[in-house]
């Protein structure tokens, strides 16, 4: 016997409250379906399509019934059936300390005791116990301007002086860096020569001397015995064709000296053979005369 013989296939109305009974094989099934949870949708549409059988088998006492229910709705509709969270907006809370079998429990997964274990521990990033930090023990990387100073070469004065009483510098001819340099007074010269005030109580020596820098008591010390104390600029190659113009088959042009150095040298000559001054304005042209006929 089977119940889809008399009952057939039952279609449910979104509007109505249905209550489906099978007596005849013992089962009783309920299906209450809410007015507000269907979709309008035409007399040949249903919100579930339920249907029941029931096969006897006479060579058995045995009874397969199969019960089976179809959900239909459409595509992004809102119904009772389909309400839910999004995916992860319900996340299930971590219970801790509630035994071994939970994977968090006695410690609760901070370890056996240290200040990682207590409540407001704060460790800086890099932090490695008082130890130095690999940080610190690493050298610095980056740009800096300290690889291009000008590091001058000191002179003292009872140097200069000394090597005067010697007669190996003429003090009665205008003294330059490459005086100094033929008698190795400093040594290898890069940059150039800064006459330095120690030795001033003993030095006196008229002398006219022209020299990258001076410091403000040597300066007035030989301006003081009647000397004079001039600064001169140059460059890398203009540096190395005075101190070795053997070097050289030309005459390199003098460099223009910096606007941050530009104070400290005024007027200063450049180009070739001086045609300019430090301000890069060029010579006064010649007036040439013209004979009238």
């Amino acid at each position: 016997m089977s119940l889809s013989s008399r009952f057939g296939s039952m279609c449910i109305s979104s509007t109505s409250k249905s209550l489906i009974s099978s007596s005849t094989t013992g089962i009783r099934s309920f299906q209450y379906i809410n007015k507000y949870a269907g979709v309008a949708s035409s007399s040949s549409s249903c919100l579930f399509n339920t249907s029941f059988s029931v096969n006897n088998n006479n060579s058995s006492n045995n009874i397969d019934t199969t019960f089976k229910r179809t959900i239909i709705s459409l595509p992004h509709e809102i119904s009772l059936n389909n309400l839910r969270d999004n995916p992860g907006a319900n996340k299930k809370k971590i219970r801790l300390g509630r035994g071994i079998g939970s994977g968090k429990g006695k410690t609760s997964g901070r370890g056996h005791g240290g200040q990682k274990a207590r409540a407001g521990h704060n460790i800086p990033r890099g932090f490695e116990g008082g130890q130095t930090p690999l940080f610190k023990r690493m050298r610095k990387y980056g740009f800096s301007n300290a690889r291009f100073a000008r590091v001058l070469n000191p002179l003292n004065l009872d140097r200069l002086s000394r090597l005067i009483d010697d007669g190996l510098i003429n003090p009665n001819e205008t003294i330059t860096m490459k005086h100094l340099y033929d008698v190795n007074a400093v040594g290898k010269i890069k940059f150039g020569i800064k006459l330095l005030a120690s030795g001033e109580e003993t030095f006196k020596h008229k002398i006219n001397i022209e020299l990258s820098d001076f410091s403000e008591n040597a300066r007035k010390t030989i301006e003081s015995l009647g000397g004079s104390a001039s600064n001169v600029y140059y460059d890398r190659v203009g540096l190395r064709f005075l101190l070795k113009p053997e070097k050289f088959d030309f005459t390199p042009k003098r460099a223009r000296v910096p606007l941050k150095l530009k104070e400290k040298y005024p007027n200063h000559p450049t180009g070739y053979l001086g045609a300019y001054s430090t301000d890069g304005s060029p010579p006064a042209p010649k007036e040439s005369t013209t004979e009238s006929a």
